[in-house]
């Protein structure tokens, strides 16, 4: 630059000098205008980005144009779903997505892929989405989910998976959703859940594991959950209950533990669900009931035992149910 100061004219520089800082401010927008061609990616996704922003040429979506859409919803939702999707229109439902189907979405919140006949997802189908709120996966055909297919979903508040085929969940499929607050694993085919399954989930407020087939619990499965305010597991093949299973779960109001093969319940087991209201033991196999066991749940509104197998009740077991 000092060369070149040398060989003009002051003004000269300056003109020069201020049509450079023009060309380097412009910069940042030249980059938004860029476009991308998003024909390759699956049609009902490209179809639905389009629909999203107004465009009639895929070749010629700009980096702004996909950075602004919030919303995609590939399910049929009527105007009362309580999601903010449009109407129902026709559309052949999705059978796969391709690795890079979001790629460029960084604005994206509600990504909702509900009733459709997904089977399997690519591993890094949702990379880059950390602005997302909300997920919809329910009502598909998944029977597994790829190791750390959420990954980097930071911002993930709800996730639902209800109504797949799921079998297993592979070690850690939740971690880092530090901020999710609503589980969905209902109408599944969970047999068994990995141990650690919900660690770091603090901030989790309804889990929702009804209609499986689980057996039995890990120890410690539920330490993290904090916040957790209802737990539904109606409907599994559950036959115990590890002892201390719900003694992080001081903020729980509703429990849900009606048609499982519970033949008894660990001593204390209710312990530390002071603030419980509502707690459904029904359909159960249970023979007796350990002295004390609701000794702690002074808040309690709703208790249902009934058609369980019980023929003596121990003395008080009551007594301290004020709320009934």
């Amino acid at each position: 630059m000092l060369a070149f100061a040398n060989s003009v004219g002051g003004d000269t520089v300056r003109i020069k000098l201020t049509t450079m800082l023009l060309a380097v401010a412009m910069l940042p927008a030249l980059g938004h205008a860029q476009t991308v061609n998003i024909c390759d990616r699956t049609p009902q996704v490209r179809d639905e980005i389009m629909r999203a922003i107004g465009a009639n040429d895929c070749a010629t979506v700009t980096v702004r144009q996909l950075a602004a859409v919030d919303v995609l919803c590939f399910g049929q939702y009527d105007n009362t779903a309580d999601i903010p999707c449009h109407l129902s229109y026709d559309r052949d439902p999705l059978v796969a997505l391709k690795p890079g189907d979001f790629a460029g979405l960084t604005g994206l919140q509600y990504l909702y892929l509900d009733a459709n006949q997904l089977a399997s997802l690519p591993a890094d189908v949702f990379n880059g989405l950390a602005g997302l709120v909300s997920l919809g996966l329910g009502g598909n055909q998944l029977a597994n989910l790829p190791q750390g297919v959420f990954n980097g979903l930071t911002g993930l508040q709800y996730l639902y998976l209800h109504n797949n085929q799921l079998t297993a969940l592979p070690e850690g499929a939740f971690a880092g959703l530090t901020s999710l607050q609503w589980l969905t694993l209902s109408n599944n085919q969970l047999t068994t859940l990995p141990a650690g399954a919900f660690d770091g989930l603090t901030n989790l407020t309804l889990l929702y594991l009804d209609g499986n087939n689980l057996t039995a619990l890990p120890e410690g499965v539920f330490d993290d959950l904090t916040s957790l305010l209802y737990l539904n597991m109606f409907n599994n093949r559950l036959t115990a209950l590890p002892a201390g299973v719900f003694d992080s779960l001081a903020s729980l109001l509703e429990l849900e533990l009606g048609a499982n093969q519970l033949v008894s319940l660990p001593a204390g087991v209710f312990d530390n669900l002071a603030n419980l209201g509502e707690l459904k033991l029904s359909q159960n196999q249970l023979t007796s009931l350990p002295a004390g066991v609701f000794d702690s749940l002074t808040r309690l509104r709703h208790l249902r035992l009934a058609h369980n197998q019980l023929t003596a009740l121990p003395a008080g077991v009551f007594d301290g149910l004020t709320g009934l």
